[in-house]
């Protein structure tokens, strides 16, 4: 049976209309396995918390870490936090891509109507970043009270924007490297180092060597998706470019992502072939 053609605004509200199917079915998971939601979230709190106390530690013998204050540092970390819990809860597809091809529900996905990333997607909630998720909007809400920063609509549109965009670079980085396994049997040896680089931009950049710098803006830009956000809205003279630079670089990212892609998805024939 052929799907029924669409016009572009149609597809977009069908698509959206689906995808909050899948958030559905996410949410009765949540609701139904009670106690794994609240595991997650003290999972997340204590794992989250801990970083906290380490900072707090840190800062008691060193007031300031490369011209950044505690309070700056733990906002920084936040949105970092929150970032990384976004792309966990709602992106973690590269994480299914291997499982998905080996037990076949690759095939059964390319012959539905819908395309096969946004089916990955759909289905890749993780629970386990519930209790992060809340854990660091909770850090972000605490450090901006104790810091002199000018909340506007468009400050707040920013933050929004910067989630979101922090999540889809990880997202779009860790499918780039899962891609790979159209072509090899077994990737999880690089993705899972790969998402290690990202805990390095909870912290200021100045503080590490020019090399890694370089490899966390320019190869992999991890830093776009917390530090630089991060540091616009508390100096926003000096970071003015990340108003425009992170959106932009999201979106080449993302686009470049989806391109390697298709061209895997083209490799891919049936878990029998």
């Amino acid at each position: 049976m052929l799907a029924p053609k669409r016009s572009f605004m149609q597809q977009v509200a069908y698509l959206i209309g689906m995808y909050g199917h899948f958030i559905k079915v996410y949410v009765k998971t949540l609701v139904e396995y009670r106690a794994d939601t609240i595991i997650a979230i003290i999972a997340g709190i204590i794992a989250q918390g801990s970083m906290l106390i380490f900072l707090t530690v840190i800062f008691n013998r060193i007031p300031m870490l490369a011209g950044w204050d505690y309070n700056e540092l733990v906002f920084m970390f936040g949105l970092a936090a929150t970032g990384r819990a976004l792309n966990q809860t709602f992106f973690n597809a590269p994480f299914m891509l291997t499982g998905y091809i080996r037990n076949g529900r690759m095939d059964m996905m390319m012959v539905r109507p819908v395309g096969v990333l946004f089916q990955a997607i759909g289905y890749s909630q993780e629970l386990n970043g519930v209790g992060q998720l809340i854990t660091g909007i909770a850090i972000m809400g605490y450090a901006a009270s104790h810091l002199d920063m000018s909340w506007t609509f468009l400050s707040v549109l920013y933050v929004v924007i910067a989630l979101l965009c922090s999540a889809l670079i990880q997202f779009s980085i860790l499918l780039t490297i899962s891609v790979l396994t159209f072509w090899f049997q077994e990737i999880r040896s690089l993705i899972y180092p790969v998402t290690w680089l990202y805990d390095f931009t909870r912290y200021p950049m100045q503080i590490f060597h020019p090399i890694l710098r370089g490899l966390l803006t320019y190869v992999i830009p991890y830093s776009l998706a917390s530090f630089y956000p991060a540091a616009f809205l508390l100096r926003p003279e000096q970071y003015g470019w990340a108003a425009w630079g992170v959106p932009a670089v999201t979106m080449v990212v993302v686009m470049g992502a989806y391109f390697i892609w298709s061209q895997g998805l083209r490799r891919y024939s049936s878990v029998a072939g």
